[in-house]
C-alpha cells in the first residue's frame, strides 16, 4: 500500500513537471515570434535547424523540448 503510495505520488510530480514544456507549444514561439514575418518562405525544416542553433541564445528554452515536440510546436506555427 506504502509503495503505491509513492509511485502515485511520484507520477504526479513528474507529470506537474512534465505539464509546462508540453503547455509550452506555440505560445512559446509567439511571445517573441510574428510567423508571417519573421518564418516567411521558410520550410519548417528550416525553422527547426535555426531554433537548435547552438549560438541562438533566444531560444535556450527550446533544450527542454525534445526534437520531436519541437517540431510538433514548428508544423502548428509554420503553413506547408
Amino acid at each position: 500500500m506504502k509503495k503505491q503510495l509513492i509511485a502515485t505520488i511520484m507520477a504526479v510530480s513528474l507529470g506537474g513537471a512534465v505539464a509546462p514544456v508540453l503547455a509550452g507549444d506555440a505560445e512559446m514561439c509567439l511571445d517573441c515570434h510574428e510567423p508571417a514575418e519573421d518564418w516567411e518562405g521558410m520550410s519548417a525544416e528550416e525553422v527547426f535547424t535555426e531554433a537548435r542553433a547552438p549560438g541562438n541564445k533566444r531560444h535556450k528554452d527550446n533544450d527542454a523540448l525534445s526534437d520531436e515536440q519541437l517540431k510538433a510546436i514548428i508544423a502548428t506555427l509554420v503553413p506547408k
